[in-house]
């Protein structure tokens, strides 16, 4: 059997089209379509709305929320010093180290780090260590 090429065009039976220039237009009689949702820029709108009244009043708030109490941010050597002294980790790996035990590398690296920290607190506030404290090394 021979091919037939596909032709478009509808054939006896079909309905007859309408000449394009007899056609109603559909684009004329829709008009502009409605939107959606909220105008462009609704969110920054409402926002200068708010600081509108805002600005009316006298007292202008801080946009910042949280506590304004000034914090600390440095601690003292004595603070410092104190806080090695109640270091559990730090005991509990000194004992270790005392009694002969091996230390990991973190650990190890830890007690070293604190236990020098501990001495230049020591030495800048001018307390003196104990003999047997001097003569550990490390």
């Amino acid at each position: 059997m021979t091919r037939r090429k596909k032709t478009r065009k509808t054939g006896p039976l079909a309905p007859s089209k309408q000449p394009k220039d007899k056609r109603p237009s559909e684009v004329s009689t829709k008009g502009k379509k409605k939107g959606k949702g909220l105008r462009p820029g609704q969110r920054h709108l409402e926002r200068q709305k708010a600081t509108a009244t805002q600005s009316e009043s006298s007292d202008e708030k801080d946009p910042r929320v949280g506590s304004r109490r000034k914090i600390e941010l440095v601690m003292t050597p004595e603070q410092e010093l104190q806080q090695l002294q109640n270091d559990e980790r730090l005991q509990s790996l000194a004992e270790r180290f005392e009694e002969g035990e091996t230390l990991s590398a973190e650990e190890q690296r830890y007690l070293d780090e604190k236990s020098e920290r501990y001495e230049t607190l020591i030495s800048k506030l001018g307390y003196e260590l104990d003999d047997d404290w001097d003569d550990e090394e490390y």
